[in-house]
């Protein structure tokens, strides 16, 4: 009895270790990118005969209540977000990263040059929070977009940089910004939004 009650002990600490750096992992900072998938070449709902070449819009009439809502609430991170719109594009574009969000990487690779990043900043979106050449406070911000993803929440530590440079509500912003472009992107990309005419999505490696 005694070694078969040894034998249970030790299966049950072996299965709790297992399990605890199972939690741990998934805890870590940081995030992968959301599961492959073949970007659809077209819209999966039918639209008007003069809906254009990027009807992004007509894939949630205005018409309907509840879509004059979601695009009153989408755009106005667009509009109104008080945090430098520097900081605002790095959040949209790790967001559109790690979600695969072909429509707003490519819309927002333009609206991100007009914020003033650079080329190379962005394809460094890309790489992380840990990439060479990120000053510490737009480190934090990539991280804080990452910890969202992976754990829909924000450590310590990158709320804490972040809080020395934001106020309160700035800090709302951060989260209600990565999580208003993932539900976009998942809207996005389940009903076949395509990009305009002259838009470039995702890099190579991420259009699927």
């Amino acid at each position: 009895m005694r070694k078969i009650g040894t034998t249970a002990g030790a299966i049950l600490v072996c299965g709790a270790f297992v399990f605890g750096a199972g939690v741990a992992a998934a805890q870590e900072p940081g995030a992968s990118r959301v599961a492959p998938f073949e970007h659809l070449e077209g819209p999966r709902i039918s639209l008007p005969p003069d809906a254009g070449e990027g009807p992004m819009r007509e894939l949630c009439p205005d018409v309907t209540d509840m879509c004059q809502r979601y695009w009153a609430y989408t755009g106005y991170f667009v509009r109104n977000a008080t945090i430098p719109t520097r900081h605002r594009e790095l959040l949209i574009l790790r967001t559109a990263w790690l979600s695969r969000g072909d429509y707003i990487w490519g819309r927002h690779d333009v609206i991100g040059k007009e914020a003033g990043l650079t080329a190379e900043e962005i394809q460094r979106v890309t790489a992380g929070p840990d990439a060479p050449g990120w000053d510490d406070f737009e480190r934090a911000i990539l991280r804080a977009a990452d910890e969202l993803h992976g754990s829909r929440f924000i450590s310590d530590a990158t709320w804490n940089v972040l809080a020395d440079g934001y106020t309160e509500d700035e800090l709302r912003q951060v989260v209600l910004i990565v999580g208003n472009y993932t539900q976009l992107a998942m809207f996005q990309n389940a009903l076949g939004a395509q990009l305009p005419p002259g838009f470039d999505g995702l890099p190579d490696d991420g259009g699927h």
